[in-house]
């Protein structure tokens, strides 16, 4: 037994090894290999099951179109080889129904050409230069496209003062940049209407403002806005884009953990698409950096991309490979959204991986860090904190939309260990917009009882809230985090601890001031001047299942908590 658990622990530790020190001697090929592993998740039987239903019922979502475009990505670099005659296939299914679906089949499915089309254009002039497909065979699906009508094809178009953002419209002009950059048709008053209409949905930080404010959204947003200058977009947005990208620049490394993830918060979190789209993001902005001449800035992007796509390891070397942080059955559906769906989701992190790969400069160095440690607070649409210090990270939401998230520490992580070894995420209501498999008693992170969450002070390495009662003051240091909680009464502070992640039970110790959480090789530990107790109330949330442990004291509450190997 000590045999096996020195083993494991020498795997993580190497993993940690690996989240430290950016990759150096792969370059933007990683982002081939992340493309490979993610259409390798879907095996010939499923492949051909997904052709069959997209023969019998058309395209009904987006995945089908992303998966034959990284596919065919993947063949023109001289990989997947078997696959061409297939893909060949699955190339003139989409453009042959891409033109159509949006009006035929949007009763009856999640129709996405705002996603697909700049996908598959792209995919055409990737297999067009490496000349793998007969010229007729790529004039026919070029022909297929071009007459297109962009009114016609996408389905989000909000009206003129639409007080909404709608980030899918933004995902539409950037087919359009695509199109008319290839030559497959385009229309340029499409995408000047809407890249300069949700210029509006930026806040003061150059982050965008989807819905209930989704980390996710803001950042993929960008992320189009990115791909549509990439394209070659000069219209009257351009200015626009450009002045929030550069507000959003610096923010960007601040958001990153040390584990290489972007925050959570809000819908589509926790899938392994994110990552893949924060490296496309630090790679937009590393090699934009290096042209205005920053090569210390641009250093630093290379290294938050690196670490983003680092991070991606932890996941993909689990067999078999799941789309969402978790190893639950895939076709559970577990931690997963109604539209979050493997075959949609899966193929993704290929497609931003492929986003990636067009960004990427190889000539940029990566820093050997990709920031300073610091605390950093978005503005109050996002209402979010971030510290990093010491090795370890800590994110706050001050006002959490409860059906995703909590309020109060919804992630504690070090550099190396397992993310979701503390806590990555926190647990939402009884309702969330996500499913799980048992009855979630409701909202859980590490946090007081508060009613709400106002900010005292936060600079590096210190973060004092108060709900006008008591104050809770948390500082983040290379020894771990120190929580003190202080007020009249009795002070309260709940600690999750993660018991199953869908597929491994970690073991859970606790004693009258002490609180251990142990797995693969790694232990969360947290010590208290008060008392802690075992609720053994369940709670879940997208990486699984946690039990509610409390620790009490009056009048001032203590808790440190550190993440270490197992010795």
């Amino acid at each position: 037994m000590k045999t096996y658990l020195r083993l494991v622990a020498t795997v993580f530790l190497l993993f940690a090894v690996s989240q430290v020190l950016p990759a150096q001697d792969k370059g933007k090929e990683i982002y081939l290999d992340i493309m490979q592993q993610a259409v390798e998740a879907y095996t010939p039987e499923h492949i051909d099951q997904y052709i069959a239903d997209i023969e019998t019922r058309g395209i009904t979502e987006h995945g089908f179109a992303r998966l034959t475009s990284n596919m065919g990505v993947l063949i023109a670099h001289g990989r997947l080889q078997q696959y061409k005659d297939k893909f060949i296939h699955m190339m003139d299914l989409c453009t042959k129904e891409i033109p159509t679906c949006a009006k035929r089949n949007r009763s009856i499915g999640e129709i996405g050409n705002e996603f697909a089309v700049k996908e598959i254009v792209l995919c055409i002039l990737e297999v067009e230069a490496a000349g793998i497909v007969p010229k007729e065979k790529t004039d026919e699906w070029r022909a297929a496209l071009t007459d297109m009508k962009a009114d016609d094809i996408y389905v989000v178009k909000p009206k003129p003062g639409d007080p909404t953002a709608r980030n899918w419209c933004v995902f539409g002009s950037t087919s359009e940049c695509a199109r008319i950059m290839a030559g497959i048709g385009g229309d340029r008053s499409f995408a000047d209407k809407y890249l300069g209409d949700q210029l509006r949905f930026f806040d003061e930080n150059g982050m965008y403002m989807d819905p209930g404010q989704p980390t996710v959204y803001d950042m993929v947003t960008r992320l189009q806005y990115m791909l549509a200058l990439y394209c070659g977009y000069d219209g009257p947005a351009k200015q626009g884009i450009i002045d929030n990208l550069r507000k959003s620049a610096r923010l960007t490394l601040n958001l990153q953990s040390v584990t290489g993830e972007l925050p959570y918060g809000g819908r589509s979190n926790q899938f392994l698409h994110n990552e893949t789209f924060f490296a496309a993001v630090c790679e937009y902005y590393a090699t934009w950096m290096a042209k205005e001449g920053d090569m210390e800035l641009a250093s630093r992007f290379k290294a938050a991309a690196k670490r983003a796509s680092a991070s991606l390891a932890y996941w993909t070397s689990q067999t078999p490979l799941r789309h969402v942080k978790n190893r639950f059955p895939t076709e559970t559906g577990y931690g997963c959204e109604s539209y979050a769906h493997f075959n949609k989701y899966m193929v993704t992190a290929a497609s931003w991986a492929y986003s990636a790969y067009l960004f990427a400069d190889d000539s940029i160095k990566a820093a050997d860090i990709a920031e300073e440690d610091g605390t950093f607070v978005t503005s109050d649409k996002f209402h979010r904190i971030m510290m990093n210090n010491g090795g370890y990270t800590v994110q706050f939401d001050t006002d959490a939309e409860k059906k995703y998230d909590s309020s109060g520490i919804g992630r504690f992580q070090k550099a190396g260990a397992p993310p979701v070894l503390a806590l990555s995420s926190p647990c939402p209501t009884t309702k969330p917009n996500y499913k799980l498999d048992i009855n979630n008693p409701g909202p859980l992170a590490i946090a007081p009882l508060w009613d709400e969450y106002k900010i005292v002070k936060a600079e590096k390495g210190l973060v004092v809230l108060t709900d006008g009662k008591a104050v809770w003051t948390t500082k983040l240091s290379r020894r771990g985090m120190k929580i003190i909680l202080k007020g009249d009464g009795m002070q309260l502070m709940t600690l999750p601890a993660l018991i199953f992640d869908g597929e491994t039970e970690p073991l859970v110790e606790s004693s009258k001031h002490s609180l251990a959480i142990l797995f693969n090789g790694w232990v969360c530990r947290y010590k208290t001047n008060g008392i802690i107790s075992d609720t053994g109330t369940i709670h879940a949330n997208r990486n699984g299942h946690l039990r509610r442990y409390d620790a009490n004291r009056k009048g001032r509450l203590v808790i440190r908590g550190k993440i270490s190997q197992e010795s």
